[in-house]
């Protein structure tokens, strides 16, 4: 879901970003849930990636930032990437209703769950948006 709305996000503001998206677990090819489909849809959130990819697989050489949903996926991500030189930060520290730093995946959870996940991945994603130095936009994109 964080990558669909990230993704959306940088269209309708037309930033000149490239957004990818892995996980620190390796479900490659695996499709995103069906609740995850459902909530994105709900809201007009248009999924691009239908499948799972795993962080190793990654080109992240030009990456500005990596963001990550929980502490314990910093020490794992170090790990499986010793070579990232992008800052990696925890996405719900741009919670601007400061709902703690963490961002908890709701998989094998109801619909209610990625709902609520959902709109805390959205106002973080905004708040980040809205404020950061990240990126310059008449820059070419980036990851």
């Amino acid at each position: 879901m964080a990558h669909a709305i990230l993704e959306s996000e940088v269209a309708r503001r037309s930033l000149p970003i490239k957004v990818y998206s892995a996980g620190v677990s390796d479900f490659t090819d695996t499709c995103p849930a069906d609740a995850a489909w459902i909530t994105c849809l709900q809201h007009g959130t248009p999924i691009s990636k239908f499948s799972a990819t795993f962080v190793r697989d990654l080109d992240l050489s030009r990456t500005v930032r990596i963001f990550i949903m929980e502490p314990a996926h910093h020490e794992v991500l170090a790990s499986l990437r010793p070579d990232i030189s992008a800052p990696v930060t925890l996405l719900g520290q741009f919670d601007p209703k400061q709902r703690g730093t963490t961002i908890e995946d709701p998989m094998n959870q109801r619909v209610l769950a990625f709902e609520r996940c959902y709109s805390r991945l959205r106002d973080c994603i905004n708040h980040y948006l809205d404020t950061t130095n990240d990126f310059n936009r008449s820059a070419q994109p980036k990851n």
